[in-house]
């Protein structure tokens, strides 16, 4: 099978049923937690202990543990994904991207159809962690695209990855909360091992099983025998180091530090950001709902339209850094709404983040492909990932215990400030050549 088999809509399209059931689990955490808390989990037990151990003195917010406990299963699921996606990735510089591809779709479905069954929160921490251990796509896809694209072509190449995942974290939660309704519920048929969320698992375990045989009847093998062998041999798969190896060459490493601080911080605020619109404004779940659809609309309008249109023109670091001058004045504006509640204040600092870290994702996922060694792409797209991931990891806990130790206005203050470190990374690397124009 040659490159040109797979176009870029077949990696979209894969990518995009496979974000929609990963995240049709977001909405259902407040739920989840409080089906598995009426239960005698032994293994419940420590991550509650370990929830206390973070949570700030004297905080006793409601919903607190709720927000906490979301982002320990988050933090399960980045933490393995931290660890594997460069080892995926590099099998994939090795064996072939569809290979990889497929055993990763694969294990989506299984970790699905154990969460299906998952009445017990071990059964459910074991699905989560099937999932982030198996969640090696993303970056196999990067990997793929920059095989099918030329230098010239790679960001609006690379955009398409990010449009997937703009409308695949829109219409994912919105299938997720409507699936777990009271008349959709399995549970009552009897089955051993259904819960209340059965029913959107089970539907996400359906898209899993389309997704499955769409890449097998459609992703065809990007990558030529002759460049697998150039790979050379894998060396500490496992290492967790390795997003600042010095065998990807400084300017990934640089590119990867970058992703990891962006995501560290931006995650931190959408963990936090329903606490903020529910103290000052009064905001219910429903409120919140249009509040982040907006703001992913935004998203997906900033990186499918301003960033594709812009990235061939201007190319990707100029449209990076001006995304990273644009999150900061979107940081002081949410978090102004902590002295002065206003919604329209509120929406305009949502917008303005949304525009962008639109911008932001796609460059760096550009400037790290453009980087890297051509014969170890999806190594570099692994470990880029892998970044993305550790930020994923660490943002909604850190997130959380910063904004309940803190006031709340000021953790957003600490956020615009912090925007400084990635974007002088990237101006660093701005006076240096991409491997691929060598």
């Amino acid at each position: 099978m040659t490159s040109r088999k797979t176009s870029l809509g077949v990696v979209f399209l894969v990518l995009f049923l496979d974000l929609v059931s990963f995240g049709m689990l977001f909405p259902l955490f407040a739920g989840i937690f409080h089906q598995y808390a009426q239960g005698d989990s032994l293994l419940l037990k420590p991550v509650l202990a370990a929830i206390e151990a973070v949570r700030p003195s004297g905080s006793d917010h409601p919903t607190q543990t709720v927000a906490l406990f979301g982002g320990v299963m988050a933090a399960l699921y980045a933490g393995l994904q931290f660890i594997a996606a460069p080892l995926w990735g590099r099998l994939s510089d090795r064996v072939g991207r569809r290979p990889v591809l497929l055993l990763s779709v694969a294990g989506g479905c299984l970790a699905n159809l154990l969460w299906v069954f998952s009445s017990s929160f071990t059964l459910f921490v074991l699905s989560r962690a099937l999932a982030g251990g198996l969640s090696g796509n993303v970056g196999v896809a990067n990997a793929a695209v920059a095989d099918i694209t030329t230098p010239e072509t790679r960001g609006r190449g690379l955009a398409v990855v990010g449009i997937a995942f703009g409308v695949g974290f829109i219409i994912g939660p919105a299938i997720g909360g409507f699936s777990s309704v009271e008349a959709l519920r399995i549970d009552h048929l009897g089955i051993p091992g259904l819960h209340p969320f059965s029913t959107p698992a089970l539907v996400a375990t359906v898209l899993g099983l389309v997704n499955l045989v769409w890449a097998w009847r459609s992703f065809a093998e990007t990558l030529p025998p002759d460049r697998r062998a150039q790979a050379g041999p894998a060396t500490r798969p496992l290492d967790p180091t390795q997003i600042v190896a010095r065998e990807l060459g400084p300017q990934v490493v640089g590119i990867n530090l970058a992703c990891l601080f962006h995501t560290l911080l931006f995650s931190g605020l959408e963990a936090t950001l329903v606490f903020l619109t529910l103290e000052e404004l009064g905001y219910q779940p429903a409120d919140n709902a249009w509040l982040f659809v907006t703001m992913g609309v935004v998203s997906l309008l900033a990186n499918g339209v301003v960033f594709r249109r812009l990235v061939g023109r201007l190319g990707a670091r100029p449209l990076v850094l001006a995304g990273f001058a644009a999150l900061i004045p979107g940081y002081v504006l949410v978090g102004l709404v902590d002295w002065w509640p206003s919604v329209w204040l509120l929406y305009l600092g949502g917008m303005v983040l949304s525009l962008g870290t639109g911008t932001v994702f796609p460059g760096l996922n550009t400037l790290a492909s453009l980087a890297a060694d051509p014969a170890r792409q999806g190594w570099a797209m692994g470990t880029f990932r892998s970044a993305a991931a550790l930020g994923r990891a660490i943002g909604p806990l850190l997130g959380a215990v910063v904004y309940f130790s803190w006031r709340p206005g000021a953790t957003y203050l600490v956020c615009a400030a912090g925007v400084l470190l990635p974007a002088l990374l990237v101006w660093r690397l701005a006076r240096t050549e991409p491997a691929s124009a060598r």
